[in-house]
């Protein structure tokens, strides 16, 4: 960028200087009228003034870019006309002069070079853009110094560009830590399970293993629903539930986290009634719930968060308040974009992905809500969240969770399609605690081949397998009259995918991990239960 720039200054420095020449004009006029054509016709504004900084020559680019016409500007000097005073101050400052024009041209004129910075250009409607300006001194046919030319280009798009490169980047960096974090606490904890003889630390380790396990999911599932957003494949659903018991789960899911903090965590949903039902996404209510809570919490160390909720006229209303490190008015006008990092050294400090707020804001906005938040540096912050919630019939049932596991009695045959050995086992060990028979197959095609063979009472089918993957094995097995459930068992946790897995010929859907709590719900739903069925220890 900068060769060309400097390149089109020499054009334009010859064609200026051919401007002055007046000798010889009917052997050079063809010449003069090209270069005046493309000065004329040129992306790039080009603007020459006279010893003085003031304008003599003001290009269409220039016009376009800047907002002014030439015969506003032609006459007036340059930097009153498109600079940021600051800024001529701060060069000045560099140059051990004092603040004017000389601070364009001092290095030109002296050194005969070409000067290239950027400067903020103040247009003709007082807005602003990023400009790369080069200037050259204008010297006759006798060395003469008569003048200065500048040529510059709106840069604007590009610092966005390398600023948003930049901060990916960062965001990048910090997920990789944010992964390498829990995974080295499950390699190490099961290192060390291996030599442990002492079985009360192996249910430690076992446990610690599972909070960071757990933490992996949370940063992965961030890290889906954002990549959900960004293909506009995110959705809201609509169902009914108690509204109360969003706000109970999320106490009782931040208590260990406000402990872990000494951070004193204070809700307050007197205002919620026990009988209040509404039409909403469950899951998503409580994962902003929990995002801006945290986030307090992560911020507000040896602090107080308040958690005030409120549910009048179909809206809920909810502020969270606390009494942490604040944040400055930048940060506040950049807190719900992604990718964007205030501060390298807070982030590592405090951890998380730096999604969370920003995912937060597009479920509220795709609930028609809306969140706003006031700031100060070493004050604390407040959000104040606000959804339109329809209230609903009065009729809930139990989530997984509430459930108690079952067991079958060894009643019922299932198969597990899954090509990974570490998951099949998993699995099988999940189904034994169920009181079901399991067989394993390793791909689609040995699921389809067994089911032909044998009867099976449910079968557990992954998407991604060699040979034949979980869609086109069931598409044969409903092709071969096999008309046993089939539950999809997968990764693959898009909408689309779940789409893709019904329209197979699949009965239902569930993600790894696994849920246990859910994985028992279908078991309920599609294998018949005893009426003696005995509950298992979770």
């Amino acid at each position: 960028m900068t060769t060309i720039l400097v390149v089109f200054l020499l054009i334009c420095i010859g064609y200026i200087a051919y401007l002055h020449r007046r000798y010889n004009r009917d052997k050079e006029s063809m010449r003069i009228l090209a270069i005046e054509a493309i000065i004329q016709t040129t992306r790039y504004g080009v603007i020459e003034t006279d010893l003085t900084g003031t304008i003599l020559i003001f290009n269409p680019a220039a016009e376009e870019m800047l907002g002014y016409h030439g015969e506003e500007v032609i006459g007036k000097l340059t930097p009153a006309i498109i600079h940021i005073p600051e800024e001529i101050a701060a060069r000045a400052n560099e140059l051990g002069i004092e603040p004017g024009f000389d601070v364009f041209v001092k290095n030109p004129r002296e050194k005969r070079e070409v000067e290239t910075r950027e400067w903020t250009y103040k247009r003709k409607d007082h807005s602003t853009f990023i400009s790369y300006l080069s200037i050259s001194a204008l010297r006759d046919a006798n060395d003469h110094l008569i003048g200065y030319v500048g040529v510059f280009e709106d840069i604007t798009a590009l610092k966005e560009w390398q600023k948003a490169q930049q901060m990916k980047d960062e965001f990048l960096a910090n997920v990789s830590h944010e992964l390498r974090t829990p995974l080295n606490a499950v390699m190490g904890l099961s290192t060390l399970i291996e030599t442990e003889s002492d079985q009360e630390k192996i249910r430690n380790y076992a446990h610690d293993i599972h909070l960071s396990g757990r933490h992996l999911l949370d940063i992965v599932n961030e890290l889906l629903d954002f990549s959900k957003i960004q293909a506009g494949k995110f959705q809201i659903e609509k169902v009914q539930l108690p509204l109360i018991k969003v706000f109970k789960d999320c106490r009782a899911i931040l208590l260990g986290l406000a402990k872990e903090k000494h951070v004193t965590l204070r809700f307050d949903y007197r205002n919620i009634a026990e009988g209040c039902y509404v039409e909403g996404d469950e899951l998503r209510l409580k994962q902003i719930i929990n995002n801006i809570v945290s986030n307090a919490i992560k911020f507000s160390e040896g602090g107080i968060v308040e958690v005030c909720a409120d549910y009048r006229d179909d809206t809920l209303s909810v502020i969270v308040k606390d009494n942490g490190i604040g944040m400055n008015a930048e940060i506040v006008r950049n807190l719900f974009k992604p990718f964007y990092q205030a501060d390298g050294s807070i982030t590592r400090k405090f951890g998380g992905t730096g999604l969370g707020l920003a995912i937060s804001k597009n479920i509220i906005d795709r609930m028609n809500g809306s969140i706003t938040v006031e700031s100060s540096v070493g004050k604390g912050s407040t959000f104040n969240l606000s959804i339109p919630l329809y209230s609903a019939p009065q009729e809930y049932k139990h989530p997984a969770n509430s459930v108690p596991l079952h067991t079958f009695g060894h009643r019922y045959h299932v198969l597990i399609a899954e090509d990974n050995t570490l998951n099949q086992l998993i699995l099988e060990q999940v189904l034994r605690r169920f009181e079901l028979n399991v067989t394993k197959a390793g791909n689609g095609k040995e699921a389809l081949d067994l089911a032909l063979k044998n009867k099976f009472d449910l079968i557990l089918m992954d998407m991604q397998m060699p040979e034949m993957d979980g869609i086109q094995s069931t598409k044969m097995l409903r092709e071969n009259g096999i008309l046993a459930p089939v539950i999809a068992c997968t990764a693959n946790a898009y909408q689309d995918d779940k789409a893709a897995c019904i329209a197979s010929g699949m009965n239902d859907f569930i993600t790894k991990p696994i849920d246990i709590p859910a994985l028992n719900t279908l078991f309920i739903k599609y294998l018949p239960t005893r009426e003696n069925n005995q509950p298992l220890d979770t």
